[in-house]
């Protein structure tokens, strides 16, 4: 790309009209796009769709055929602008996805997007060439046939990763399993694509890749320039929340520098780009920083632009009968060649079928690679003609919108398939994936929320799949000024009471524990920030888990523990708070009474082991509390024992222990209807824990019998200050060993033996009551 291009150097007089014409193009692509997308979202239609009609709208196909509109929109030399400001964007989004991407998902699932890539790859590869000995004749091609072998071969393999990530987030499947592989997979096909890009660029001008070295180097230094200056800004002003505009304008003058550099030799910069976003140093402020100013205009300025300009350059006019059957053609094999390709990878490797339909019609989606290459300069070559441009240009669009309509079309008839899935602890697999939302009003809760991630974590860090998530919960006054004098904008021209500074302090100091147990364990916590009034809360935390698709949700107790040992009330808006997510929570919830002072430490930087202990009387909140300690047990800094209550009413029953060795004689206690079915179930469920992580040493057992309600309190008085912390399931229903329990009872929500727990004088452990999430047939008990 010519360096003149890049920086929109003067030709004589003509800067300013191009320019004034592009900001106006954006303008209405901006408009129409939202018209569009109030239109189609209904139907379930992605913004990239909406941006793209909004795009055609403008085109010479339709409202450019005025000859007005024409003369203003497509100027002399105005393509030299848009190629400019067609860069800038592209650096821009291709910066923030390297930064968004999911790298701990995509290391885990390599295999699976590299396989759906090659097998795309080569299926449409195979198509390609038939293709071509269909075109020679049709297009009376006479030279030059592997030039528009590979030409038609990018047209046909490309995917268009940042159409890919704006429509899986329109969709709320970023957090899926599914959704996050297909951006994988994009990913992977779409930089696979820039290498062949590059490629077919030397090939074309004649001399293979001199510049590679450049390449390298080049993106090898901003990588390493970003590594000192992501951890030195922060230091200049550590009670700012977060970097200056001045500051972030640093690294993306920086990024532009590289991005010019690169291209100015034809190499395109993306991948580069792309590397140097995703090897930014994900933990501290200077990351949180660029993703909060990066992502609000790029999702809803520079990306509806971009998309715009794809369709503005969609045109047919000049296309005669046998171009439109080449259009047909390539629009019908491009889609083919994704199907059987993806299709067959999915069947590899053995890829649920319901996603079989949807992953190769969004894996259709063409865009930014697409273009480049038929921008290319194809002046030595006879057969590119402005006909042929124009057909491929439209063969794009309209994959693209056919892909992108099927695709939500797809998701609507088979919305079961890719809803939110509402599984317990207790039917989870410690090597499947275990999503933690943990909330906080402030840095003690957090605090907390920190110890219990770390517990959960491993002691090396997460090696089984493990995704924490902290909210900052934010209670929302209920009037706000409306309108600020000019004294009371923040110096950086914002709204000093605006949304994102309710809570800053706070924010402060939970940003700054963060990034110290990011530091010091390497496990990254992914923050989210709830602003609303208290009364809605609940609400906005039960949307939240849904669409952050978690297994399990840590509440913080409405009681606090102060430097003497004694708890004090944080208010009883916080306890409604909670009792109110118990009730409507679509997921398992757990409430963690946090005595940060004498019971649990967090295991990273503690130096000794911490004892803990999970009580097992039986039920489904037992049972999915001791499911939780499952991950609790693969930490070394933790000493687990599960203490089993039994009534002495069934002490005649074989042991638990004991389980490996009784014979096919066995007796069960003969209970009638559902009491039955839940203790065969909590017998299952005890002996194959049991014998996966008692038989093995991980874990200890203790066997208590217990008569009744007052003997389960003397001996939970005995143990109370063995352990650092208690884990216990919240409901049990009629259960014998906590008859009269409840005359002491101060808050229901905890159940019996919870409540105990965490207002015993006896007790200096901290105490976290799970409750199983509750079907829609469930009653809401309190013990």
């Amino acid at each position: 790309m010519d360096p003149k291009l890049l920086f929109c150097l003067p030709q004589g007089d003509e800067l300013f009209n191009p320019l004034n014409t592009m900001f106006i193009q954006m303008a209405c692509i901006l408009v129409f796009s939202q018209l569009f997308y109030l239109l189609l979202k209904p139907c379930g239609q992605a913004g990239p769709v909406a941006q793209i009609l909004a795009g055609i709208v403008l085109s010479p196909v339709l409202l450019s055929r005025i000859s007005k509109v024409k003369e203003f929109f497509l100027q002399k030399n105005a393509a030299d602008y848009y190629s400019f400001f067609s860069f800038a964007l592209r650096t821009s989004f291709m910066f923030l996805i390297g930064l968004e991407v999911d790298l701990h998902f995509m290391r885990r699932n390599f295999k699976k997007a590299a396989v759906i890539t090659l097998s795309s790859f080569l299926v449409c590869a195979l198509l390609s060439f038939a293709s071509l000995m269909l075109f020679i004749p049709l297009f009376g091609i006479k030279e030059d046939y592997f030039t528009f072998f590979l030409v038609l071969l990018v047209t046909l393999t490309n995917t268009a990763s940042p159409v890919v990530v704006r429509s899986i987030a329109d969709w709320k499947l970023n957090t899926s399993e599914i959704g996050r592989l297909t951006i994988s997979c994009a990913l992977f096909i779409e930089l696979s694509n820039v290498v062949l890009y590059t490629v077919i660029i030397a090939f074309i001008s004649g001399s293979m890749i001199g510049t590679l070295f450049l390449f390298l180097f080049a993106t090898g230094s901003l990588i390493l320039i970003n590594s000192f200056l992501a951890p030195w800004l922060p230091k200049r002003n550590p009670k700012e929340k977060y970097l200056s505009k001045a500051e972030t304008l640093v690294f993306f003058i920086f990024l532009l520098i590289i991005g010019i550099t690169i291209e100015s030799y034809d190499v395109n910069s993306s991948v580069s780009v792309f590397t140097i976003g995703i090897m930014f140093p994900r933990q501290g402020k200077t990351h949180r920083t660029l993703i909060q100013r990066l992502s609000y205009p790029i999702h809803e300025f520079v990306l509806p632009v971009y998309f715009g300009y794809i369709g503005f350059r969609f045109s047919i006019i000049a296309l005669t009968k046998r171009f439109y059957l080449g259009l047909v053609i390539i629009v019908i094999v491009t889609i083919v060649g994704k199907f059987i390709g993806v299709i067959s990878a999915c069947m590899y490797l053995k890829i649920p079928k319901k996603y079989w339909l949807f992953l190769p019609t969004i894996l259709s989606v063409k865009g930014h690679v697409g273009l480049l290459l038929l921008d290319s300069n194809y002046s030595e070559k006879k057969w590119w003609t402005t006909t042929i441009h124009d057909m491929m240009v439209a063969a794009l669009v309209i994959t693209t919108l056919v892909s992108g309509v099927l695709a939500s079309f797809l998701l609507k008839a088979r919305e079961k398939d890719f809803a939110y899935e509402k599984t317990s602890l207790e039917s989870h697999n410690t090597n499947e994936e275990l999503r933690v939302l943990s909330s906080a009003y402030g840095v003690r809760h957090a605090r907390g929320a920190i110890s219990l991630v770390s517990a959960l974590s491993g002691s090396r860090g997460a090696s089984d799949p493990f995704t924490p998530l902290l909210m900052h919960l934010v209670p929302l006054p209920k009037k706000r000024k409306s309108e600020l004098m000019y004294h009371e904008h923040d110096e950086d021209g914002g709204n000093a009471n605006g949304d994102d500074e309710f809570g800053t302090n706070e924010g402060l100091e939970i940003n700054d524990s963060i990034d110290s147990f990011a530091k010091d364990s390497k496990i990254l916590i992914q923050q989210v920030k709830l602003v609303t009034q208290m009364l809605n809360m609940h609400e906005e935390i039960c949307n939240a888990t849904e669409d952050l698709r978690v297994s399990i949700v840590f509440l913080p107790f409405h009681k606090h523990q102060r430097i003497d040992g004694k708890t004090t009330n944080d208010g009883e808006l916080f306890r409604q708070m909670n009792r109110n997510v118990l009730r409507h929570a679509p997921c398992s919830i757990g409430i963690f009474v946090d005595r940060n002072i004498t019971g649990f430490q967090q295991p990273h930087g503690f130096d000794s082991v911490q004892h803990v202990a999970a009580l097992f009387f039986g039920g489904p909140d037992d049972r999915e509390a001791l499911a939780l300690c499952k991950w609790l047990a693969n930490n070394t800094l933790i000493h687990l024992t599960v203490i089993q209550f039994v009534s002495e009413e069934s002490k005649a029953e074989t042991p638990v222990g004991n389980a490996m060795t009784r014979d096919n004689n066995e007796v069960f206690m003969e209970v009638l209807g559902r009491n039955q079915t839940e203790q065969e179930t909590d017998r299952s469920f005890l002996e194959e824990f049991y014998n996966r992580f008692v038989t093995t040493g991980q874990v200890g057992f203790i066997e208590k019998l217990v008569s009744n309600g007052p003997h389960t309190l003397t001996i939970l008085r005995e143990i109370g200050e063995m352990y650092s912390l208690f884990v216990v399931g919240k409901s049990r229903g009629d259960c014998p060993m906590t008859v009269r329990m409840k005359d002491w009872e101060e808050c229901p929500e905890l159940g019996t033996v919870g409540d105990f727990l965490a207002s015993s004088l006896d007790v200096n452990a901290s105490v976290l009551v799970v409750q199983r999430q509750r079907h829609s047939h469930d009653s809401f008990i309190d013990d």
